[in-house]
This record gives structure tokens, sequence and C-alpha cells, in this order.
């Protein structure tokens, strides 16, 4: 990962030099966001919840050799995981706030094979 961060960092630089000089511009396309194996179906981003209960969230890997099964994170901790690239998690019961919740496609090692996907939901 911190490789492809360094990559982007140097296209960006190398673009803005090479814009900025007297001579002909060249194009150094940027390193594009890989996007998620994984989907958050329910809840739904910004969504409110009611605080001191359980609530369901849905979720689906796309098929992928790489994928085995996905954990779940609630504000950066993991919380449950799941053999089942379809279905749902029970979440919760959260306390009163904001909280980012996370989906992780990973391989039988439990390393991430890919992003992961998140929504931020506000308890009340």
């Amino acid at each position: 990962m911190f490789y492809r961060a360094s990559l982007a960092c140097a296209r960006a630089l190398i673009g803005a030099v090479i814009s900025s000089s007297a001579g002909a511009a060249l194009f150094i396309p940027s390193a594009a966001a890989e996007p998620s194996l994984a989907t958050i179906l329910a809840p739904a981003d910004g969504a409110k919840l009611a605080a001191n209960q359980t609530h369901k969230l849905d979720y689906e890997v796309q098929p992928n050799e790489k994928a085995d099964h996905v954990h779940l994170f609630v504000d950066g901790s993991e919380a449950a995981l799941a053999h089942k690239l379809k279905g749902s998690f029970k979440l919760g019961p959260l306390t009163a706030g904001n909280h980012k919740v996370c989906v992780s496609p990973v391989n039988k090692n439990h390393t991430p094979v890919g992003p992961q996907a998140c929504i931020t939901v506000t308890v009340q």
C-alpha cells in the first residue's frame, strides 16, 4: 500500500513539474483509486440509528478468487467476521455518536484483498 501511495505522489509531482515548464506538457495519469470488492447494502451511509439496539448490516462481496471471507470493523476495531460473501451482521448496540463501520474482504490468511467498504452512522 505504501508503494502505491508513493507512486501516486511521484506521478503527481512529475506531472506538476512537466506542466509548469516552458516546453510541451506531458500527460501522466494519476493512480486511480482501487474500487472495493465489498458493498454495504444497509444501513445507508449517514443513517441515523437508535442507541442501545442491534441493527442489521447487509453486505455483499463480488465473487473473486482472492476474497475468502469478510471482517466487520466498527471505529477501527474488528467486531466480527463472516465466512459468507453475501449476508448480514448484527451491528451494535452502539453508543450515542458517530461511528465508522467498514466491511473488509480478506483472503484465507485474513489479509485484506482491496479497500474496505465503509459508511458512517449516527447513533441517537
